[in-house]
């Protein structure tokens, strides 16, 4: 996936969107239909894509958390609940849950992984990213 400033925001009418879920950490940000593309472009973006009746997703979360509060610096990190964000989750494409999406500085798909990620993968992905 490729896009360009120009792309407009995903629309929506101001009484159906949903309230963005209170963050669980300050190093992981939550994203929703309105703010997705410009909250994933200006830098590395590691985007958590997960609902909350997903188990796996339920599991990943801590693991998530404690990742992105490890590794302050330029990697970012955000979650994106599909339910309440369908608008998202099919520009995204995502068909699965968990889901990790890594954006470049352009907004644009660098990586993708399906199903939960160990930490140490997780890890060594933030370390790479930190080093371009």
């Amino acid at each position: 996936m490729f896009r360009t400033r120009q792309r407009q925001p995903i629309e929506q009418d101001a009484g159906d969107r949903p309230e963005p879920a209170s963050p669980t950490s300050s190093a992981v940000v939550v994203i929703d239909d309105a703010s997705f593309l410009d909250l994933t472009e200006g830098g590395y973006t590691i985007v958590d894509f997960w609902a909350s009746w997903c188990g796996p997703c339920r599991s990943f979360a801590p693991v998530f958390r404690s990742v992105a509060e490890a590794h302050t610096g330029p990697v970012r990190f955000g979650t994106v609940e599909v339910d309440a964000n369908p608008r998202t989750a099919q520009l995204v494409g995502i068909t699965s849950i968990p889901t990790l999406v890594v954006f470049g500085p352009d907004g644009s798909e660098v990586g993708r992984s399906t199903g939960t990620v160990r930490r140490g993968d997780l890890e060594a992905t933030v370390a790479q990213l930190a080093g371009r």
